[in-house]
């Protein structure tokens, strides 16, 4: 009885042995799944560092740019001030000249004024002595009326009347040529006095014009200083800019040599854990073969004989001549196409998929442990799988992942150490993946699959107990 006992607990301490190796496997698995993301994260961020680096430089250089225009366009602007400090002495010398110019013309319009009224004074004043002369006249007239009247006694009157009427005449004449004259200048002098009137008119515009000529001057000289302010305040807010570039430039050094270090020891990390998986898979492996698990050893049983049907089907139909060694072992990869993940096609595969998937189909539809088999050449290309696992892609990624694996290139950490092997058979416990990011524990057997005498690949076998 107590011997039964023991051979009953042996027997469930061997069962627990492929189980704990499945479990350090997964999570072997499990943290080379973490640190490959840590590691794809950080290569990641690197690369948008190196990005953010570029734009930092980018932006030092652009912010050099600035600081040299910036200093260009302050000796610009002192040399515009100085510039226009002195065109603004010749402006103003110009404008003082043109109001002294302006004020002459003021003052020749008055005296113009005058000399038109003293022009009108004398009109009357040669009025008033034509006057007098009409009357000299008359009365000169009336005395030599009355001196021929007066006979010899009055003829020396009547001489001194004739010389009195030829003054008068005289007088009438002159006062008539004054007037012809000042009728003359009165006519010049009205169309000077309209002249100087417009130009009166015309300087007082001058004067306004002049006014706002002065005040878009001083308008000018206040922009210029206050570009000049600005231009500083430039200058001052570059040098900061620099300061905070040099800083962050600094700060991105720093990261970058922290990333690499980190990179590196995830590196590291990521090799031990898969170097523990592999130990995992070889404690689970020794058990087996050891004969100290014989569910496991069915397994291994079952997978032989499927194995030695697909190597059968292949071997008879290079007898036939159905198939060709060419073909079999044909390593020309072509991709498929807008495949995501990619997928091949070589000169097997259409024979593949019509003599060896329907084994794989008929394995995985009798249930049981088995939950997945396919057969994978020795660079783990995989020319068929089974129907449910040969569908036609839909460019969803997590759809094609799992249910587009025909023309697949699957070769792991495992996948590489079985196919060195020369081992019978190899045993595993690994993740199959599933959609990509989902996927489940399996016992996995690896049957060298040797067609015509030469090692063609693996043929795999996937359960679950």
């Amino acid at each position: 009885m107590k011997h039964e006992q023991f051979d009953e607990a042996a027997s469930r301490a061997i069962d627990i042995i492929p189980a704990s190796c499945g479990e350090v496997t997964v999570g072997c698995s499990d943290v080379a799944g973490i640190v490959t993301a840590v590691i794809q994260s950080s290569e990641k961020l690197r690369g948008e560092h190196s990005a953010l680096r570029g734009t930092v430089e980018a932006l030092e250089a652009d912010q050099a740019k600035v600081s040299e225009a910036s200093d260009e366009a302050r000796l610009l602007s002192e040399r515009a001030i100085e510039r226009l400090g002195q065109g603004t002495d010749l402006i103003q010398s110009s404008l003082d000249q043109i109001t002294g110019l302006l004020g002459l013309v003021d003052t020749l319009t008055q005296h113009v004024t005058g000399f038109a009224a003293a022009m009108e004074q004398v009109r009357r004043c040669s009025q008033d002595i034509d006057q007098i002369a009409e009357t000299t006249n008359i009365l000169a007239l009336n005395a030599t009326i009355e001196a021929m009247r007066a006979g010899d006694a009055g003829r020396t009157f009547a001489v001194v009347a004739d010389e009195v009427k030829s003054l008068a005449g005289d007088t009438r004449r002159a006062t008539e040529e004054i007037a012809r004259t000042i009728d003359t200048l009165g006519g010049e002098a009205e169309r000077v006095i309209e002249q100087i009137e417009s130009g009166a008119e015309a300087s007082k515009e001058a004067k306004n014009s002049v006014f706002q000529i002065e005040q878009t001057i001083d308008g000018v000289a206040e922009l210029v200083e206050e570009v000049d302010k600005q231009n500083d305040e430039i200058a001052r807010a570059t040098g900061t800019i620099s300061n905070h570039v040099h800083k962050v430039q600094s700060v991105l050094e720093s990261f970058d040599a922290a990333a690499l270090e980190n990179e590196g020891k995830l590196d590291k990390a990521h090799r031990r854990i898969e170097a523990l998986e592999l130990t995992a898979s070889e404690m689970f492996d020794g058990v087996v073969k050891a004969g100290l698990s014989p569910s496991d050893s069915a397994m291994v049983q079952q997978a032989q004989e499927i194995s030695q049907e697909i190597a059968g089907r292949a071997e008879k139909a290079i007898e036939t001549g159905e198939l060709t060694l060419e073909a079999l072992f044909d390593q020309d990869y072509r991709e498929v196409e807008g495949s995501n993940p990619p997928r091949f096609r070589t000169a097997l595969s259409d024979w593949a998929d019509s003599q060896w998937r329907p084994v794989l189909d008929r394995v995985v539809g009798e249930g049981g442990a088995v939950i997945m088999c396919a057969q994978a050449d020795m660079n783990g290309f995989l020319p068929t799988h089974i129907t449910d696992r040969s569908r036609m892609p839909t460019g969803d990624l997590k759809h094609d992942t799992k249910y587009c694996r025909n023309g697949r290139i699957l070769l792991g950490a495992i996948d590489q150490k079985a196919k060195q092997s020369t081992d019978p058979y190899m045993m595993a416990v690994y993740r199959q993946e599933g959609d990509g990011k989902q996927y489940e524990v399996v016992r996995n057997v690896y049957i060298p699959l040797t067609i015509s005498g030469r090692r063609w690949g693996d043929f795999e076998l996937a359960y679950r107990l």
